[in-house]
């Protein structure tokens, strides 16, 4: 054999060495290696080493006189309605009055129809108020500034803009601005307003959050400064706030109002942030649950957020711990009546770990809807000792919220308004 045939021999069998060294080597490596851990669920995201609040406790800690009432008259507080009418003596207002007396309903949902005069909307607000003395109703609004502002400023109401004008201001004039309009509110008789938003405007083409600049940002440090100053201002002057809308509705693509949104394809997690800060700063009075659904929030069974135990009971009170008011949004959205019926979808709240169910009454229905809703409650709680449980609960976390309110000098309600009107 020459010389160069056993040259290149040697150098083959030194590469195949080698080869086989480098194959080796690289696959010891690879067995060495972590394997890729699965990414954490939303909950294990957000758990925290809080304590969720005991609800029968705080049923146990309500005055005697409180934890004596009625099942029927608890089922009551859980229910937040629409009325007819812009004047005391209006049929609807009367109607709804005498709802709030005989303790059918807790409160009521002021919207645009119900808006005169702030002289009307104070002498119409004076009337529910005195119709429940140990609880206040809920008398609820939207306003939350630039378009979304049931009472405009030729009603009384202060010129407030949008959050996300709002957030182009300092901290400083955002704290004045919703001082002006909190004040204002109470002044009118009102005890609720439905915001501050925290949904983060994460989708500029969204069409029912950034579309209407109802959103502070995209950062959840700023979305949650800007809150806090609206719910602080509100607090100040006595009227409650709810956060919204839970789990987070700026990256969808859709309106809530029109349909169930899923909100996989396009949610983040940041987007948990502002609920998340705020609950643990103590700075949430209510939490409104949204219409929204979301794989590792809502659950499989395709349930809203508004109606999925997995979301209320698992996340909102276990993993955040929130003990307050969880409120629906409206349930007369077409996204839950075009599957259920008010009844069913109350019940379905209030098993789901849900306090206040808003519902826009069907025109013409007057307050029947809300009869049959609590015959059905109260019959499902005769059968069921968990759910009658669920009722106290519920009712134990609203009459809490309304006895803290009640602790805070609030402005006068718009007496000499309210006394023009009846005047009139």
């Amino acid at each position: 054999m020459t010389h160069t045939v056993l040259h290149d021999l040697r150098r083959a069998a030194r590469l195949a060495i080698c080869g086989a060294t480098l194959l080796c080597v690289a696959s010891s490596a690879l067995a060495e290696a972590p394997l890729p851990r699965p990414r954490p669920s939303i909950a294990d995201t957000f758990a925290s080493s809080c304590t969720a609040p005991d609800p029968e406790l705080a049923y146990a800690a309500l005055p005697r006189s409180l934890r004596e009432v009625r099942l029927r008259r608890m089922i009551g507080q859980l229910l937040v309605v629409s009325y007819s009418g812009t004047r005391p003596t209006d049929a609807g207002v009367l109607a709804a009055r005498d709802a709030i007396a005989e303790g059918r309903i807790g409160g009521v949902l002021t919207f645009r129809h119900n808006i005169g005069s702030a002289a009307d909307i104070a002498a119409v607000n004076a009337s529910f108020a005195q119709a429940s003395e140990e609880l206040l109703p809920m008398i609820a609004v939207d306003q939350e500034g630039g378009v979304v502002m049931r009472v405009k400023p030729s009603e009384g109401a202060p010129a407030t803009p949008s959050a996300a004008e709002v957030a182009a201001t300092s901290p400083r004039e955002a704290a004045a601005t919703y001082a002006a309009m909190a004040t204002r509110l109470a002044e009118l008789g009102f005890t609720a307003n439905f915001g501050p938003v925290v949904d983060l405007a994460v989708n500029p083409d969204n069409p029912v959050i950034a579309g209407y600049r109802r959103s502070y940002g995209n950062a959840p440090a700023v979305v949650a400064d800007y809150a806090r100053a609206f719910v602080a201002a509100h607090r100040s002057s006595g009227v409650g706030t709810a956060l919204k809308h839970f789990p987070g509705h700026g990256s969808s693509t859709d309106d809530s109002h029109d349909r169930a949104i899923d909100l996989t394809p396009t949610w983040r997690r940041a987007e948990m942030a502002p609920f998340r800060t705020l609950i643990a700063t103590g700075e949430a009075d209510m939490v409104m649950a949204g219409h929204l659904t979301l794989d590792g929030i809502t659950g499989p069974d395709g349930l809203p957020a508004s109606l999925s135990p997995q979301a209320i009971d698992g996340f909102l009170r276990e993993t955040l711990c929130f003990g307050g008011v969880v409120v629906s949004d409206d349930l007369a959205m077409n996204a839950v009546s075009s599957r259920w019926d008010a009844a069913t979808a109350v019940r379905m709240m209030i098993e789901a770990g849900g306090d206040v169910a808003l519902l826009s009454l069907p025109s013409g229905q007057g307050l029947s809807t809300v009869d049959a809703i609590i015959d059905d409650l109260a019959e499902r709680a005769a059968a069921s000792r968990a759910f009658a449980d669920r009722i106290r609960h519920a009712y134990a976390r609203v009459a809490h919220h309304k006895l803290d309110l009640a602790e805070t000098p609030a402005p006068a309600v718009g007496t000499r308004e309210a006394q023009a009107s009846l005047a009139r």
